[in-house]
């Protein structure tokens, strides 16, 4: 059995546990898990990622493309 809540928990938790995923949120869990990138809001994402040390993660892969001269 899980613990109770340390704080008043959403009225309607299980409508938004039970509500299926847009396919945007597939496809950024997706990409957050093939990254091993955290998964929220971008200020979130930026926060966490610094904290924990895995900003290249919410990089695009591979080298920059060179600047156009």
């Amino acid at each position: 059995m899980l613990a109770k809540w340390p704080i008043t928990g959403p009225r309607n938790w299980i409508d938004y546990v039970n509500a299926p995923q847009t396919e945007a949120e597939v496809l950024a869990l997706e990409c957050s898990i093939d990254r091993g990138a955290p998964y929220g809001t971008d200020r979130w994402n930026q926060r966490v990622a610094k904290r924990l040390g895995l900003e290249s993660s919410l990089r695009p892969r591979g080298r920059p493309k060179k600047a156009k001269k």
